[in-house]
């Protein structure tokens, strides 16, 4: 098996942190001259990473020094990828070297995924994708299976953790498996002390109990490790502060990255929810294209986020009910809920309102399977037995995708099971069978659809000024007007759920800072309220 032996030295000038310098050695077949030898994204799903000069990067192989030169670059659905080649075919075991400076930010860089590497208080942290310039084609998944050795070298008093756990690590992956990766050093708050297989690590002061979250991610931890058949996994946690309004998160296997706001609150709750979504991602997935399989990694972490905390106990029936009617509510106040799959995935990155279509909808078509299924089988069997089935296929090395799914439903209810996946891909309501679900019932119900009054678009235009004002929306009424400069740039990503909250919407119109409060609510829609049987 190749070897990949990658050294990390975070770097500090006084009390502020700058980069980590990056050195590695790879086992690499022959490259020829003018084929990639090195490649990174430019842009990640809107993200810009480390933007490196030819210059920046040393590297040699066993015959010496290699002379680089930047090739065109090349995109596809998820980024633009930078490339190098070679003066002459590689020889031998390849060396690279090059320091990856922190992006600067600032109180408006959109929040966006938690790709980039950043400066903290007490630490830097970042994904590999961001900021690491790795050998061959990165927009590529294909490719062969390394034995990795991550080694860091730290000044005394420094911790460092990766996806993998804390301190050197070793592994056998892809090169997408140092990519998709976080690395992390410093002096972070912790908790629990001394664990090297789970931690939550803050590399600033926050404005929660991170004992406490600590306390609660670790008893989920024990709880979906149990129930998806993976106990002694590690599970890391990286807490950043985000200068500007809007909270964020990111998770790759094994961790999970969270942003809090320095002007907005943090309510204990929603940060709950958030951590156990994100943990959830470490187990259900597919094997298909993003646009084919959101549904189900981003329904999968909704529901098992939800069920799992009540069947321990953590969450109570009259708590999860009240959760799952607002994420109804969410999803079916959402105007654009009746894009199908494919096109609310080419909308993801360009529309807030798109990215929250899979949970939503994924969510609603677990549960609606979960009851058919029961339904079949006389309780028998649920949506569990489907989704550890396709997990325990997938470690044994098989490939399933949406197909595949379909089929494992289908042993239990039939010619249904394709009816209503294609229904739900095409973003038709699936109805809810009429049986209990975790000791509650779906009662019809009905919500106002979330309104802003103005596009959304408006938060990403030239200037980030209002546009498309309708003259009969209650923005219009409350006083806002095209033009208006807009002040709250991450409003469209956690506003925009709730259309019976009142929106406080800050402006600058000829140099007047000026407020606008109004409830975003347009037209009652069909809906449901989950309630505790008695």
């Amino acid at each position: 098996m190749p070897r990949f032996e990658l050294d990390l030295r975070p770097v500090a000038d006084g009390d502020v942190w700058t980069a980590f310098d990056v050195h590695y050695l790879v086992d690499l077949p022959a490259v020829a001259a003018g084929e990639t030898l090195l490649s990174i994204p430019e842009v990640v799903v809107s993200i810009p990473a480390t933007p490196y000069r030819t210059e920046d990067l040393a590297v040699s192989d066993d015959a010496g020094p290699l002379v680089l030169t930047e090739a065109e670059p090349t995109s596809d659905s998820s980024g633009v990828y930078r490339h190098w080649v070679a003066d002459r075919t590689t020889e031998g075991r390849v060396e690279v070297s090059f320091r990856a400076s922190v992006r600067p930010h600032d109180e408006l860089t959109p929040v966006g995924p938690l790709f980039d590497l950043r400066a903290e208080a007490l630490g830097l942290f970042g994904a590999g994708l961001n900021f690491l310039v790795l050998p061959g084609d990165v927009s590529t998944p294909d490719g062969p299976v390394f034995d990795f050795t991550l080694r860091w070298r730290l000044s005394e008093g420094v911790q460092a953790v990766s996806s993998y756990g804390t301190g050197d690590r070793s592994w056998n992956g892809p090169l997408q498996s140092v990519a998709f990766c976080y690395y992390a050093a410093g002096t972070p708050h912790r908790t629990p002390e001394g664990s090297a297989d789970f931690g939550i690590h803050s590399y600033n002061d926050t404005p929660f109990d991170l004992d406490e979250i600590g306390e609660y991610v670790a008893r989920l931890h024990t709880e979906f490790t149990r129930f998806f058949e993976d106990e002694g996994s590690s599970y890391h946690v990286l807490i950043r502060k985000n200068l500007g309004q809007g909270t964020g998160g990111s998770a790759f296997p094994g961790s999970f990255a969270f942003a809090f706001s320095a002007v907005g609150e943090t309510e204990t709750d929603q940060l709950r929810s958030l951590l156990a979504h994100e943990m959830a991602h470490n187990w259900p997935t597919l094997n298909d294209h993003h646009s084919t399989i959101s549904w189900y990694t981003e329904g999968t972490a909704e529901y098992y986020s939800h069920v799992l905390p009540h069947r321990s106990g953590i969450l109570s029936t009259p708590a999860l009910a009240a959760q799952l009617t607002d994420r109804f509510q969410q999803y079916d106040t959402n105007a654009l809920r009746g894009l199908d799959n494919d096109a609310a995935s080419a909308a993801y990155w360009a529309d807030p309102r798109a990215q929250r279509i899979p949970y939503g909808r994924g969510l609603r078509y677990l549960i609606a399977t979960d009851g058919r299924i029961r339904q079949a089988t006389d309780g028998e069997k649920a949506l569990d037995d489907v989704v550890l089935d396709i997990l325990r296929a997938q470690r044994a090395g098989e490939q399933v995708g949406a197909a595949g799914w379909v089929e494992r439903v289908a042993v239990f209810t039939g010619a249904d099971a394709q009816r209503d996946f294609d229904a739900m891909a095409a973003g038709t309501p699936i109805p809810l069978p009429d049986v209990p679900f975790e000791g509650m019932r779906a009662v019809p119900a009905t919500a106002a659809e979330y309104d802003l009054g103005f596009d959304v678009a408006s938060f990403r235009s030239d200037g980030r000024r209002v546009q498309g004002l309708r003259p009969d929306s209650a923005a219009a009424r409350a006083g806002v007007r095209d033009g208006d400069a807009l002040v709250d740039l991450a409003l469209p990503y956690h506003a925009s759920r709730y259309s019976d909250r009142p929106l406080s919407l800050h402006v600058v119109r000829d140099g007047e800072p000026l407020d606008f409060d109004y409830l975003p609510a347009g037209d009652q829609v069909a809906t449901v309220r989950w309630e505790a049987l008695s």
